[in-house]
């Protein structure tokens, strides 16, 4: 098994590591240390937020909040809410998904508050055993905490104790979703948590391709599965060279689905996989740009998609997509997208010059 651990625990965020165009030279990174006209040019960037992550971040502070206090009231209510109607924020990100994402323990949190997480899990069921969304968010933990006893180093690298607890708290998940599926309620995370425990438990293929079938079929506009079905055919999992594109494309053309937006977004969560993700695999440029394209319609307020769009433009060198993208932005930068204003600059000056 390969360096694997939280690679499963993908977030929602159009948070990407930025990289290079490609190897030969040509890239924006390759164009040596940071110079003064650099600096002055990022002294003159925009430092904006995006008011949909705002919002985002707003919504799961609540929902948090109300995980804290044990107010399983009120944590109903907020599941309840983002599933009717199948809520989404203006980045496309569908609010059950944050609502689970909200409820997490830190990786870096000590052992004591991964046990206080678990018995408020606990007490969270005792108080609604029927409901789907208290079980699917244990079940949620448990695969979380399966991956935070394996940890994220080689297989080699694990300790037996590591290896024990991984797959003692996968099958717990497992059998708290079994359990959960016996509900007349439905909730889209609980396909999302069994693929990850699926990927974790080693399922055969077979089986593996059942759950995603169930998985669309049940919800074929939650890219959140798609994006899951792309990474499980890389090569570490069940997947060959190729196999992932191939998806990808049989995603976009789904009828019910979400069209070549699906493409972009799964090229965007594999593309950390690979140095330059269009020069190293199949991936096609031209799907992904109407994909961002797409995007830029459905989800205008979204600054992460407008940050996005420019970076996986330079990296697919295209300075005239690139510009355009840049040209919208106006000098509006986004920290956390970039890591370091400088490289802001980096890339728009490429797509500006070519140097």
């Amino acid at each position: 098994m390969n360096r694997v651990g939280n690679l499963l625990s993908f977030g929602t965020s159009l948070l990407f590591l930025v990289t290079g165009c490609d190897r030969s030279g040509s890239s924006p990174e390759a164009a040596g240390n940071i110079g003064t006209a650099e600096r002055e040019a990022a002294a003159k960037l925009k430092v904006c937020k995006d008011p949909v992550w705002d919002e985002v971040a707003a919504y799961r502070n609540n929902v948090r909040m109300a995980y804290n206090s044990s107010l399983f009231d009120k944590l109903e209510k907020f599941a309840a809410e983002a599933r009717e109607g199948r809520e989404r924020f203006g980045n496309g990100v569908w609010r059950i998904t944050h609502f689970h994402e909200a409820l997490a323990c830190r990786d870096d949190e000590p052992e004591s508050m991964w046990e206080l997480h678990d018995r408020i899990h606990k007490a969270w069921i005792a108080a609604k055993p029927e409901s789907i969304t208290a079980r699917v968010a244990h079940a949620d933990f448990l695969t979380e905490y399966a991956w935070h006893a394996r940890g994220s180093g080689f297989a080699n690298e694990v300790t037996d104790k590591g290896w024990h607890s991984f797959k003692v708290r996968l099958e717990k998940s497992r059998k708290m979703l079994e359990k959960a599926r016996e509900l007349p309620a439905k909730d889209p995370v609980w396909w999302k948590v069994a693929m990850r425990v699926a990927l974790g438990q080693g399922w055969e293929k077979k089986d593996f391709d059942a759950l995603v079938a169930d998985a669309i079929a049940f919800e074929p506009k939650y890219f959140e599965y798609d994006k899951l079905r792309a990474y499980s055919l890389l090569p570490r999992w069940y997947g060959k060279e190729g196999d992932w594109e191939a998806y990808a494309e049989e995603a976009a053309a789904r009828k019910d689905g979400l069209g070549a937006e699906t493409y972009a977004r799964i090229v965007m969560d594999l593309r950390g996989f690979h140095d330059n993700v269009f020069l190293e695999t199949k991936a096609s440029w031209p799907r992904t740009k109407e994909g961002l394209k797409l995007m830029l319609e459905r989800y205008p307020d979204s600054l992460e998609i407008r940050n996005v769009i420019p970076m996986m433009a330079v990296l697919a060198q295209d300075r005239e997509f690139a510009k355009e993208a840049f040209d919208r932005l106006d000098g509006s930068y986004l920290p956390y997208m970039w890591r370091k204003p400088e490289r802001y600059v980096r890339y728009r000056q490429w797509a500006e010059t070519g140097e």
